[in-house]
């Protein structure tokens, strides 16, 4: 067999697995619309573990700033139970959140309004109702930014 003979039957049966893919179709469980009057993104999405979900963003529309940190939790239905922003007159990014040990959450972004740089990596924990816990910065004079978190085996984080 040629090289371009086996290169061909690849193509063929990676074609004819999508096209196998392409008809099935998705159906949503649930589709929800978040937000106010301005734009609200959502980065970060995460089954929490009472099925509920915890979505992370920014928001232009509440909070302190131009854009704040958007937090929503919501229950298996997609309702929501409650919304946090977290911010000071600069700008806040929420980019990912992940459920603690505790039932809290963890929230790696960026900030303009605290720390020592232009922007920094902001690390939010809150209790299991959005409250929060502590809050830190970390970065230089240069812009910075956190868009992964991870809570480790020893319950510390990893940004």
């Amino acid at each position: 067999m040629t090289y371009a003979s086996k290169y061909l039957s690849n193509v063929i049966i990676a074609f004819f697995f999508l096209s196998q893919l392409h008809s099935l179709q998705a159906q949503p469980y649930f589709q929800k619309t978040y937000g106010a009057s301005n734009a609200e993104y959502g980065f970060s999405v995460e089954q929490t573990a009472d099925g509920g979900y915890i979505i992370a963003g920014e928001t232009n529309s509440s909070g302190a700033g131009s854009t704040d940190i958007y937090l929503v939790r919501t229950d298996a239905s997609g309702d929501t139970l409650w919304v946090r922003t977290y911010g000071g007159t600069g700008a806040e990014y929420g980019y990912e959140v992940h459920e603690t040990n505790d039932n809290g959450f963890i929230i790696t972004g960026r900030t303009t309004s605290f720390g020592a740089g232009a922007a920094d990596v902001f690390l939010i924990k809150t209790n299991s109702s959005g409250d929060i816990v502590w809050s830190k910065t970390y970065g230089g004079v240069l812009d910075d930014s956190g868009y992964s978190v991870q809570q480790t085996t020893d319950n510390g984080y990893i940004v």
